[in-house]
């Protein structure tokens, strides 16, 4: 499960549909992941309040696009911990406004869903600090950002059947 929130100037800023899409891509990652039982808080906010939370957990007093809070250390996606049903994961906190700028061209529902991704690698145990450490997360995220978008079921009539893929 997907929590979200939205505070700040972010609030009346992120459409609804955003936001739903955003969450639906998590979902569609932690069932990649075999974590589809697992939930996380997607919260989406402004600079002031990510530079807040920056400069108090991390000693950078600017604005940051992404930050994420994992509620315990995992060892990767894999780690056995994270697949207890109802584990939570922690908070991915973005910053709508930073987004903005940073998706300069470019749709910005695509780049808060990088960041989406971005933010669950790191509530995994998942860093870039180091080159190698770098090479597994970022490859994690392209993964993740190419699963195909869920398709709606379609609707049948009773005593109908499915068509053979291809057709209707």
């Amino acid at each position: 499960m997907i929590e979200t929130l939205v505070r700040g100037r972010a609030i009346g800023a992120l459409s609804a549909a955003t936001r739903r899409a955003v969450a639906a891509c998590l979902r569609r990652a932690l069932r990649a992941l075999d974590r589809a039982s697992a939930s996380a808080t997607l919260v989406f906010t402004d600079d002031d309040e990510i530079r807040v939370l920056n400069r108090v957990y991390r000693k950078h007093d600017r604005a940051t696009d992404v930050l994420s809070f994992h509620l315990q250390e995992l060892r990767g996606e894999t780690d056995p911990t994270s697949a207890a049903p109802g584990f939570h994961l922690g908070d991915v906190v973005i910053s709508l406004e930073t987004a903005r700028r940073r998706a300069a061209g470019k749709r910005l529902p695509s780049e808060l869903e990088r960041l989406a991704i971005h933010g669950l690698c790191h509530l995994f145990g998942h860093d870039h600090k180091k080159p190698a450490q770098a090479k597994l997360m970022f490859a994690l995220e392209r993964r993740l950002r190419r699963l195909p978008l869920a398709r709606p079921a379609r609707r049948r009539s009773p005593g109908s059947h499915p068509s053979p893929r291809g057709e209707g």
